[in-house]
């Protein structure tokens, strides 16, 4: 019997170790989340003037790490992975910088939509209509008929450009077209800094729809560069750029990248800060307005250039 009970109370102490090392390892997780929204992030935006008493985006905000698939790039051209584990200073602080990005699915308004949330938007026709946009996770497999948006906020000061390609089901892509900056989007002007909230398509939004019976989405490129690209100027719309330029820089800035998911975000609406903050520049984001969905922490060297990729994969 005394064996017996020796053995239990071994199993007892093992497993008691284990849950510790697992809170442990959660409680660092977490820490290193607050630590990317909190001083990486939010902390760069500009205080609001008339702080509330406490900042219910602050009560509220919490990120969860995207655990890292096997299949997951950095880009088409690239074998870095983009969601890996998160490296730390030696002041126990997350290295690298930090870029926010929300993609938004649109729905048509409904009449118990509030009219100051509503989007309107133009199609191909330049026909008005009405829209309710509602946050997505990065992950996010849309219907063949969806129609997105996209925010983009980067606390580091620069200059935003985006790249789009088509994917295709057997792993190719197309021509990459410089989406932003055109001179119909803020004409021209592409620089960017915390709380400057750059939302595209600027009065419509991406159709996703297949052109080919393989198409399998969009992959989008954002790059933030402190200087500006010199071989890059804004034409009136999309502008194709050349393929092997874009791999270079894919294959000079790639970095490993780890991605976070706000907590309890998806299916949030749009808010009159982020609406007035996107649509025109109106105003720039405080700390007190609602923080981006999806946060990708960039593990490339101090003041390289910030590059990631979003895709929007359509269900086969």
């Amino acid at each position: 019997m005394s064996g017996i009970n020796l053995w239990k109370s071994l199993l007892l102490i093992t497993a008691a170790n284990l849950c510790l090392i697992g809170a442990s390892t959660a409680y660092a997780q977490d820490e290193a989340a607050r630590q990317l929204w909190d001083g990486a992030f939010l902390k760069k935006r500009a205080e609001a003037k008339k702080p509330a008493a406490e900042s219910p985006n602050r009560k509220s905000t919490a990120y969860k790490r995207v655990p890292p698939k096997k299949t997951e790039t950095q880009n088409p051209q690239s074998s870095k992975p983009q969601n890996s584990a998160t490296p730390t200073k030696s002041d126990g602080k997350p290295d690298g910088e930090v870029l926010g990005v929300t993609v938004w699915r649109l729905r048509p308004a409904r009449d118990d939509d509030k009219r100051e949330d509503r989007l309107l938007l133009e199609d191909e026709s330049s026909k008005k209509t009405e829209w309710m946009a509602e946050r997505v996770e990065a992950g996010t497999v849309f219907a063949p008929t969806d129609k997105v948006r996209l925010s983009i906020e980067s606390p580091r000061d620069g200059y935003l450009y985006i790249i789009d390609r088509e994917q295709y089901a057997d792993g190719t892509v197309s021509d990459p077209y410089l989406i932003f900056p055109t001179l119909r989007n803020r004409s021209g002007s592409n620089s960017v800094g915390a709380g400057k909230l750059i939302e595209l398509p600027e009065r419509s939004a991406f159709d996703l729809k297949p052109m080919r019976p393989d198409y399998a989405g969009e992959g989008l490129t954002i790059l933030v560069t402190s200087e500006p690209l010199e071989d890059v100027q804004p034409g009136p719309r999309h502008k194709k750029l050349e393929a092997e330029m874009v791999a270079r820089w894919e294959s000079q800035w790639a970095s490993a990248v780890d991605i976070y998911e706000l907590v309890d975000g998806a299916g949030k609406p749009y808010t009159k800060a982020e609406k007035e903050a996107g649509q025109d520049g109106a105003r720039i984001l405080t700390q007190d307005d609602a923080m981006p969905q999806t946060l990708y922490h960039v593990r490339g060297k101090s003041g390289s250039p910030l590059l990631v990729t979003v895709a929007l994969r359509i269900k086969k």
